[in-house]
This record gives C-alpha cells, sequence and structure tokens, in this order.
C-alpha cells in the first residue's frame, strides 16, 4: 500500500473511531462527525460536528428557532466503542452526528452514536425541543448509525456498525422488521421499487425485500463497501475499497460489468471508491479517493472521461443541472476545494476555496450548493453568481 493510501485509511479509520469514543464513553470533550443536510419546503436542517441539529431559512440565512442539541451520558473511560449502552457515568457529552438528516412532511429524522434515532416536528418555524418519536424508547441500539437514513414507503430505513439493517414505521418509530447479516455497515441504503439495496464492510452487497427484510440476493465485491448505491436501468451501481466500481443486474445481483475490467486497465484508480457515486444523462460519476471523479457509461462501463483533481475526494458530489458539483480536500494542508463539473463538454473550474478540509456529502437548493467543513462551518455558494453564505454552526445557540 502506497504512503497516500496508508494516511487516508488512517484518517477515515480514525476520525469514525474517534467520534465513537467521543459520543460514547468520554466526558468534556467536543463530537466530530461529517453530517450534510436536508433541503424541505425552502428550509435547511444541518447536523453540525458538535451535536446540534440546526434549521436555516434557506432564501434569507436566518436561523430558525433554538437548535436541537443531542448528548449522551458519559464517563471518563476511552476505547472506540460502539455500543452507547455500555457506557455509564454522571455528565453529557454531544452526539457525533455522521448522517445527514432526512425529512417527511413536519417530521425531521435525526441519527446519531448514541444509539437512537429521533423525530422532531417542526413547526411554527422552529423545531420543537422535545422529540416526537424515539426508537428505541427504552435502552439504545446494539450498533450506531453512519452511513445514514432514507425514508421512503411511509418508513425509515438504515443500518448500524453492528450489522443490523432496520425498518421502522414513520409515523411513531416503531419497528417492523430487522436483517442481521453479521458485519459493519457504513454506509446507507437505497429503495428502488420493493427492494432495498446496502454495501456492507464485509465485501458484500445485499438486496432486501422491503415489506418483511428477507435477503433477495447478495454479490460478493473484491473489498469493503462504505458508499451508497445508485439505482438506474435495472442496474445497481456500487464501488468499493478494492477499487474497483461495479454494475450489478438489480433483480438477480449478477455482475454486469466492473471497471476496470481487469488489473492491467489504463487510467485504474489508485484509492478506495468511498463517497457516493451520482449518475446524470446515463452517465455514472465515480469519484474516488485518489482524486479523479470517473465518468463511466452507466451500460458497458466504459470510460468516458477522467476528472482530475489531485485532492482526495470523500465528499459525495451533487448535481444541479447538467453541471456536478464536487468536494475535495488536501490531507497534508488540510484545506478544500469546490469545483464545477460541465458534463456537456467535460470542463471544470473552481468555484470556492477554503481553509478547511471537506468531508461531509454536498446538497443544494436550486443554483446553491451548500458545504460543510471539517471547522464546523456551512457555506452556500451559487454556483452562478458565486457569492457565499456562511454559518458557523458551533457557535449557533
Amino acid at each position: 500500500m502506497k504512503t497516500r493510501h496508508k494516511i487516508v485509511f488512517l484518517i477515515v479509520t480514525m476520525l469514525v473511531c474517534v467520534g465513537l469514543v467521543l459520543s460514547s464513553c468520554t466526558g468534556g470533550v467536543t463530537s466530530r462527525g461529517w453530517a450534510g443536510g436536508a433541503v424541505s419546503d425552502g428550509k435547511l436542517f444541518v447536523a453540525s460536528m458538535n451535536g446540534k441539529v440546526i434549521a436555516i431559512d434557506a432564501s434569507t440565512g436566518t436561523i430558525l428557532g433554538k437548535p436541537i442539541q443531542l448528548l449522551i451520558q458519559t464517563s471518563g473511560g476511552l476505547g472506540c466503542l460502539p455500543v452507547p449502552s455500555s457506557c455509564g457515568g454522571q455528565s453529557a457529552s454531544p452526539v457525533t452526528i455522521y448522517a445527514s438528516p432526512a425529512v417527511r412532511g413536519q417530521i425531521v429524522f435525526v441519527a446519531g452514536t448514541d444509539g437512537k434515532i429521533y423525530g422532531y416536528t417542526f413547526t411554527d418555524n422552529a423545531l420543537r425541543s422535545e422529540p416526537e418519536w424515539i426508537y428505541p424508547r427504552q435502552g439504545t441500539m446494539s450498533g450506531v448509525i453512519i452511513g445514514g437514513v432514507v425514508v421512503a414507503n411511509d418508513r425509515i430505513y438504515f443500518g448500524t456498525s453492528d450489522g443490523t439493517i432496520y425498518a421502522l414505521n414513520a409515523n411513531g418509530l416503531y419497528k417492523e422488521w430487522t436483517y442481521n447479516i453479521g458485519a459493519k455497515i457504513w454506509s446507507a441504503p437505497v429503495i428502488d421499487g420493493d427492494t432495498l439495496y446496502i454495501g456492507t464492510l464485509n465485501k458484500k452487497v445485499y438486496a432486501l425485500n422491503v415489506s418483511d427484510g428477507t435477503k433477495k440476493w447478495e454479490y460478493e465485491t473484491g473489498g469493503a463497501v462504505s458508499s451508497t448505491p445508485v439505482i438506474y436501468d435495472n442496474q445497481v451501481y456500487i464501488g468499493d475499497y478494492d477499487r474497483y466500481f461495479y454494475a450489478l443486474d438489480k433483480t438477480t445481483g449478477n455482475l454486469v460489468w466492473q471497471y476496470p475490467s481487469d488489473s492491467n486497465t489504463a487510467d485504474k484508480p489508485e484509492n478506495w471508491f468511498w463517497a457516493k457515486p451520482l449518475l446524470l444523462n446515463g452517465v455514472i460519476y465515480a469519484p474516488c479517493l485518489d482524486g479523479n471523479v470517473y465518468a463511466l457509461d452507466g451500460a458497458t462501463g466504459k470510460l468516458i472521461f477522467k476528472y482530475e483533481f489531485g485532492d482526495s475526494i470523500s465528499s459525495s458530489p451533487v448535481a444541479i443541472g447538467d453541471s456536478i458539483i464536487v468536494a475535495t480536500t488536501d490531507l497534508y494542508k488540510k484545506t478544500g476545494k469546490v469545483y464545477l463539473l460541465n458534463t456537456l463538454d467535460k470542463s471544470q473550474r473552481e468555484l470556492d476555496a477554503f481553509a478547511e478540509g471537506i468531508n461531509a456529502p454536498l446538497f443544494a437548493n436550486g443554483d446553491v450548493v451548500y458545504v460543510h467543513t471539517t471547522k464546523d462551518n456551512l457555506y452556500g455558494i451559487n454556483i452562478q453568481t458565486k457569492t457565499r453564505q456562511t454559518f458557523s454552526l458551533n457557535t449557533v445557540k
């Protein structure tokens, strides 16, 4: 493994491990997560690095109401413990939030590393201070949520670090079914029709029946899978830590194609596929930790174009019209940049630069892309005017 790859591996592993430590078993410290945000009816819902959920008016930039602060009871012990219920103590610390909030109607769903998921009502231009629903109501889940939650079919779907996939009823957050694969899950599921698809750290992609959680098929890749799949035209697209990107038949799980086709392929990836890929006009855009975005033909897996940036890409990109917005991080300087890729002429240009890294997934509202940085600042960049809004999330009270 090359030195640069070792550094990426250590950084990613330490970020998750430290986040679990800080939110689980230490007192008097600040948690660190990498959550993005959700947009609903002109409102932004963002999770900060100090365990707060903040509502913002997208048009004015006004903070709406008081933020929700998620706390966990802590003790003075140390250790990378993904089981919050093992921790006792008499003080409280902020909960680390890796998963971006999800919205259904007036309910904002939030999941952290405290082994619980919450549903908060947004009404009268503010989040209510107490959750409408909590799962589980007593105790905690044995694993924590890192990858994210998905709202579909009047249910909440997610996977946990102990290898359990959950389906909760969205009206009350009570359990409808679970399925345990026996391996860690750091990715979010995707729902397509009557099937849930999810990647796992045991080098497999699973397809489950959304009605009861029974397994339809599984496919073993060459490396761990932490990104979220993309579904298009009867195929499931996913990348892994073995530096391959796959297209699977969504009905059977059979391999349709993989990129690169073999180890001798020119322009082969040099690092993990960590961030969620993006599909636009039949083309898969696969961001890689090697600093490139691979544009692949969705039908054949042929490399159409390679966008080169040089710096690592762990943040999931977002599409605005025919453009794709990508964020990169220089792992040595700990700085970040945001680029606009024009998919029509294959050009790229820098939109903005920051003296802070970018790990959280990007999200957008109209022509504005939102960037949550490692210094817990949220920036809203208008891709047309290049004007910037700035929110310091760790100072919001």
